[in-house]
């Protein structure tokens, strides 16, 4: 059987956690506020990410359809030309070459992370860009489940490649395998609680589906 790979993009295939982290000082500067850091970051990281923003505001008093548009516009500040993580190309080269199935499933809206994926020349690599239709950053694991339904991917063929614990929830719906890499949005710390899933490195990925 063909095997499938869904990849997740903030994070994982896209090194943006510092993008991230200045987009949310720049919110907090706007309100004379001090500046987390990168652990304080990682402990306040949740799904949905409402969760997170509860750590940092009173969102009865500052919705988030107000931050999330002040995070998208400082992200898109922020972001560097060259965000793609260090040996991502090489990886999903060698899925490619393999005959492995590759998607990219993210919570992120499909507007936003489109152009990014084609000016660094991702296109070819995806069978199917996974993407959110709102920018509520929903959960992935209803969609993946009926997209592995509706097509017909079996679960042991299949495994999710993600920065988050998230990410593995995600697999579990589809009874597939995971590999969570650090260096994302979530500690190394937290990431290594998932066992056998945690992958040190995205140059590694081939090795754990045995390529």
């Amino acid at each position: 059987m063909t095997m499938n790979v869904f990849w997740d993009w903030n994070g994982t295939l896209c090194d943006d956690v510092f993008t991230a982290l200045q987009a949310v000082n720049a919110i907090l500067a706007k309100r004379n506020r001090p500046p987390i850091d990168l652990d304080a970051y990682y402990s306040y990281m949740d799904t949905p990410i409402y969760k997170f923003y509860e750590h940092l505001f009173d969102l009865q008093k500052e919705p988030m359809s107000v931050l999330g548009g002040e995070f998208y516009a400082n992200y898109d500040k922020y972001l560097r030309k060259d965000c793609l993580m260090e040996g991502a190309y090489q990886t999903l080269t060698k899925l490619k070459e393999a005959g492995v199935r590759q998607f990219l499933l993210s919570s992120s809206h499909r507007d936003r992370i489109l152009p990014i994926v084609t000016r660094l020349g991702l296109l070819p690599f995806f069978d199917q860009i996974l993407a959110a239709d709102d920018w509520n950053v929903s959960s992935k694991s209803e969609r993946a489940k009926r997209f592995c339904e509706q097509n017909g991917l079996r679960g042991e063929d299949t495994w999710f490649v993600g920065d988050l614990l998230h990410d593995k929830h995600a697999a579990d719906a589809c009874g597939a395998h995971c590999l969570l890499i650090p260096h994302g949005h979530q500690s190394k710390q937290d990431l290594k609680t998932a066992g056998d899933c945690f992958c040190p490195s995205i140059s590694e990925v081939p090795t754990r589906l045995g390529l």
